[in-house]
């Protein structure tokens, strides 16, 4: 458990539920044995929700991911490259239509013709997740170095993953102007053996950062079935907080629609078609010649369907994506 995180959103618990510091952190403790985390806690307001009803309609990765796998089993040659953006890459290439390379296989002559076509690039820890350990840099940044000493540089420092930068759709852009706006699309594998795509997810940076992941100035919203925003957008970190405007521009988001969204959705059914796992959230792009796939990964964070303001009925998703997979997950 993250104390750097928990205590500013456990304060404002405080200050909206009422309930005594100690009241909150039994329940937290008490939610934890139960295999609820505490991202979950705050994107759900258990803090002012505890009823047992309530809490047992939610998706949570620690209780119900397991079960997933115990009744649909698991590809380990899939967790090798869902879990290492070089392995991903190599395997969805068609998939991404941007430059990158992986530093641990590719050549000094690859990483320089990289560097005269890309000024400026993305790196990445092969293994980073949530947005962790990854920047984005300028050749100009490492000037005193050489390709190859900066093509060993990065090799130490655990960033082999280099990237070009991806020139999103203008529309796009007008959720947020900093960063790559990044739909998240879930594919499930039914026991029948058919795909469909219970949930879509629309992240974007409220700060002005690059990144869209809430834990790095991101927010989030559940679009409608066209790629329409019908929501505001939601952040957990560093307190629960709800968007219905880009703070930094004043862009309104409710009503925005994405451009090639079925083609979104498409590329997605089309990349989970070639694998065997049940339940994929895969990151896509959306550029002015349509979508591509960033990366995927098989255990999507929940709580990015289920914000607390995006509820229907006030109640979490669980019955739906027990009705995507054919099975059920209590």
């Amino acid at each position: 458990m993250n104390w750097n995180k928990l205590i500013p959103l456990i304060k404002q618990a405080r200050r909206k539920s009422k309930r005594p510091y100690l009241s909150l952190l039994i329940d937290l403790a008490i939610c934890y044995v139960e295999k609820y985390n505490y991202v979950e806690y705050f994107a759900y307001n258990f803090a002012e929700n505890r009823s047992r009803e309530y809490r047992e309609s939610f998706v949570c990765v620690y209780r119900h991911y397991p079960i997933i796998t115990e009744k649909r089993g698991v590809s380990k040659e899939e967790m090798a490259f869902f879990g290492d953006k070089g392995s991903f890459i190599r395997h969805f290439s068609d998939f991404r239509h941007i430059d990158a390379l992986d530093l641990r296989v590719d050549t000094l002559s690859a990483f320089s013709s990289f560097l005269e076509k890309h000024d400026s690039f993305f790196i990445k820890a092969p293994r980073g997740t949530g947005g962790d350990d990854v920047s984005k840099k300028c050749r100009s940044d490492f000037g005193d170095l050489s390709d190859e000493a900066l093509y060993l540089h990065l090799r130490e420092i655990g960033r082999e993953i280099v990237e070009e930068p991806i020139k999103q759709h203008p529309e796009v852009s007008k959720l947020s102007e900093s960063s790559v706006n990044t739909l998240r699309v879930f594919t499930a594998r039914h026991v029948d053996g058919t795909l469909s795509v219970p949930f879509n997810v629309s992240r974007i940076s409220v700060t002005g950062g690059t990144l869209d992941n809430a834990s790095q100035g991101g927010a989030y919203t559940l679009l409608d079935t066209d790629g329409t925003v019908i929501y505001d957008y939601f952040t957990y970190y560093p307190e629960a907080q709800i968007f219905p405007e880009n703070p930094l521009t004043g862009f309104v988001f409710k009503g925005f629609k994405f451009p090639f969204f079925k083609e979104s959705v498409d590329l997605c059914l089309e990349a989970a078609e070639r694998c065997a796992s049940h339940w994929i959230g895969w990151d896509v792009a959306v550029t002015e010649e349509g979508p591509l796939i960033i990366e995927a990964n098989t255990a999507p964070g929940p709580q990015l369907f289920q914000a607390c303001n995006q509820l229907n009925n006030n109640r979490g998703r669980l019955p739906e994506l027990e009705e995507a997979l054919g099975i059920s997950l209590r």
